[in-house]
């Protein structure tokens, strides 16, 4: 009839679902930014072609390797020619602390 609606309390599991989804969030957050991150531009030539990639990474040695292994992945066929390139020195190497 019309009447004022009385609030019922939150169940347990309700609360516990929400402070998991706090929890969660708070960490995803945390290492999303609380870490220092590096962004290297990386060059590699191989057999004459060249492929430049920018990659992200907790260090620079970790984002140069993977701009490095990515970008022979662009310049080779087969998995010989991967070896190959993943032994070679990068062309150019350019890191930031972001």
């Amino acid at each position: 009839m019309g009447g004022i609606a009385i609030p019922r309390p939150m169940s347990k599991p309700v609360i516990v679902g929400i402070l998991f989804a706090v929890i969660l969030f708070g960490l995803i957050l945390y290492q999303t930014l609380g870490t220092p991150q590096y962004e290297c531009a990386v060059c590699v030539e191989f057999e004459g072609r060249t492929k430049c990639l920018t990659v992200r990474g907790e260090d620079e040695t970790q984002a140069t390797q993977t701009a490095k292994d990515n970008a022979c992945s662009y310049v080779t066929v087969g998995r010989a020619e991967a070896f190959r390139c993943a032994g070679t020195p990068p062309a150019s190497v350019r890191c930031r602390q972001l």
